[in-house]
């Protein structure tokens, strides 16, 4: 091993004295920079989708007839949305008004299924109309004032916000 001479020792005193000031300042940097806080961040409200089923009036019912179930989807958020599944909503099926005058009270008519899947992009702020053929089915209970009429159904919807 060779022996450093006076030169280098004072090179390599500098150089390690240099390296701990450099150190140093790094670490109270780090230390002045560090902090805590509070932050907030405010989700924007979500508008409650309006939604109006109706029967598809190109396929009057009758009983043991099935016909496509129109779904009207009012979107009023900032934000898309897809539909993944409509199901029969609370409230009662009603006929047209000219057919309940005329004796249309207890319709027979349900949607073919507890769940309907579906697949519906509905872009932010506007409206989307939709129909699942087969969506509905009027059942031999119904009045027989009923057939041939068109029919509001209450329907509700499963859905998530939609990146689209």
């Amino acid at each position: 091993m060779r022996k450093l001479d006076r030169r280098g020792r004072v090179i390599l005193s500098i150089a390690a004295a240099a390296a701990v000031i450099v150190n140093a300042g790094a670490a109270w940097a780090y230390w002045r920079l560090g902090g805590a806080g509070t932050g907030v961040a405010v989700a924007g409200s979500a508008v409650e989708l309006k939604l109006q089923g109706r029967s598809d009036d190109s396929e009057p019912l009758y009983p043991g007839a099935t016909a496509g179930l129109t779904v009207t989807v009012t979107n009023g958020n900032d934000f898309p949305v897809r539909i993944t599944s409509i199901s029969p909503g609370k409230g009662k099926v009603t006929a047209d008004s000219a057919h309940r005058d005329a004796g249309c009270l207890e319709t027979g008519v349900i949607v073919s299924e507890d769940v309907l899947t579906v697949s519906w992009d509905v872009p932010k702020n506007t409206i989307g109309v939709f129909t699942v053929p087969g969506g509905l089915r009027m059942t031999n209970s119904s009045d027989s004032a009923c057939q041939g009429a068109t029919f509001t159904i209450p329907v509700t919807a499963k859905g998530l916000s939609s990146a689209s």
